[in-house]
């Protein structure tokens, strides 16, 4: 600023010289230096302006921003231009000691078998607001590989101390008008859902329309890019849901209604990774999946209790015994279409408990992008059931612990050259670090 007034008085100096050489022509020695005198104590007189222009407006700025970044808090950051009202910044890292504990009772294998390891995930991201016209920009990233159901980096996998990769987690561009939202890109799960149908780390890639606001009726809509096939086709999943947000005392609740579909095309060509559908018919089967999703929060003395419910029925599970995403199964999928989850979770001045049980039959979902956690070493992403139990410590507002323990085990018990009946115990314990 300082340098703009500046600019300005040299330029006004400037287009007076010649009005003075003009007249200086016809003058003596002596009125030229009281004229050159006077202009040198009006430079002087209008640097001084200048100088206490220049401290107020650095003053003004000062405080602005100071107000700005009180405004934002921690992890915000406020951007000299004037697209973006603000940048927010935030992260998290979690270390976790894992161990994974199979009891065997097969025909097979009568051994136990235990399996410790070591994991890191870190994340970052940011997101642009430009409030004037409504838009919101963010991207992020996260370690692990290509998964979409983990973020983790297993500590010394495949090579001694190998480093982990670092991939786009998200980027999405968002619009808002009046009660409506518009976001297309690679996003966070936009739908009320619990742990169990989808991995908290999925990213949804499409469009996504939002209606609603923090309480009432609220809608989503979206369509989304499943897969590429045949390097010509994009692949859809489709998804609805409506419900609604309300408040009785000092309860909050949620009830919601929802549908997803994938094109038929995503059955007929499913990558070889995805094992867990390689024995279906994909002239009969499909993944058409409606579920029902409630949960209500509520005060007791200083606990602040959340129950939850879930409920979903895969309605495309068609085909003959065996044609399921659990290899071998001897049911028909119609036969073990369906999954439900209840839980509980407690918030007691900086302890965090939680407990769910949950059963998800063989072809209620689609296993590739359920939990990654409940379930593992199964052999199978589906045909489960067991409980979840968690507890957690505060130390700060960014500093925590964790401790969870999944024990689980086929839903349905079968033995088969392709699969071991077993109950496995999986302990995780976390130290995580948010910024």
């Amino acid at each position: 600023m300082r340098k703009v007034l500046s600019a300005a008085a040299a330029l006004g100096l400037c287009l007076s010289l010649p009005a003075v050489a003009l007249a200086g022509a016809g003058m003596s020695n002596e009125q030229i230096l009281k004229e050159l005198e006077y202009l040198r104590n009006k430079v002087q007189s209008q640097q001084a302006q200048i100088e206490t222009l220049g401290a107020m407006v650095d003053k003004k700025v000062s405080a602005k921003v100071e107000e700005e970044v009180k405004k934002a808090g921690s992890g915000k950051v406020v951007l000299a231009n004037e697209f973006i009202d603000q940048l927010t910044l935030k992260g998290d890292l979690r270390a976790r000691y894992e161990i994974q504990s199979k009891d065997y009772y097969s025909q097979a294998n009568t051994a136990d078998v235990d399996r410790e390891r070591w994991r890191t995930r870190f994340r970052v991201g940011g997101v642009w607001d430009n409030k004037a016209e409504d838009w919101q920009v963010g991207a992020g990233l996260a370690t692990g590989d290509d998964t979409p159901s983990s973020t983790n980096d297993t500590w010394s996998d495949t090579k001694p101390f190998k480093t982990g990769d670092i991939r786009l987690d998200y980027a999405y561009a968002a619009h808002k008008w009046q009660d409506f939202k518009f976001t297309i890109g690679q996003q966070i799960n936009p739908y009320e859902t619990s742990w169990v149908l989808w991995d908290s780390d999925v990213r949804l890639a499409g469009l996504t329309a939002q209606y609603g606001q923090k309480e009432g009726i609220f809608a989503t809509l979206g369509g989304y890019g499943a897969r590429l096939v045949n390097d010509d086709n994009t692949a859809m999943l489709y998804m609805g849901q409506a419900g609604y947000r309300g408040k009785v005392g000092d309860a909050k609740y949620t009830v919601a209604a929802g549908y997803h579909k994938y094109d038929q095309s995503f059955i007929n060509n499913m990558p070889t990774d995805a094992i867990y559908t390689t024995s279906i018919d994909p002239a009969q089967y499909a993944i058409e999946v409606g579920d029902l999703y409630g949960k209500v929060s509520f005060p007791v003395s200083s606990a602040k209790l959340s129950l939850y419910g879930h409920i979903w029925q895969n309605f495309g599970a068609e085909g003959s015994m065996g044609q399921s995403q659990a290899k071998d199964f001897p049911k028909t999928p119609g036969d073990a279409d369906l999954g439900w989850v209840v839980g509980l979770d407690a918030q007691i001045d900086k302890v965090r408990l939680g407990y769910a049980y949950a059963v998800v039959e063989a072809d209620s979902l689609y296993g590739y992008l359920a939990d990654a956690d409940f379930g593992d070493g199964l052999g199978s992403k589906t045909n489960k059931k067991g409980h979840r139990v968690q507890a957690g410590y505060d130390f700060t507002k960014n500093w925590s612990a964790d401790i969870t323990w999944l024990n689980y085990k086929q839903d349905e018990e079968y033995y088969s050259a392709n699969n071991k009946m077993d109950t496995v115990d999986l302990y995780q314990f976390d130290l995580n670090y948010k910024f």
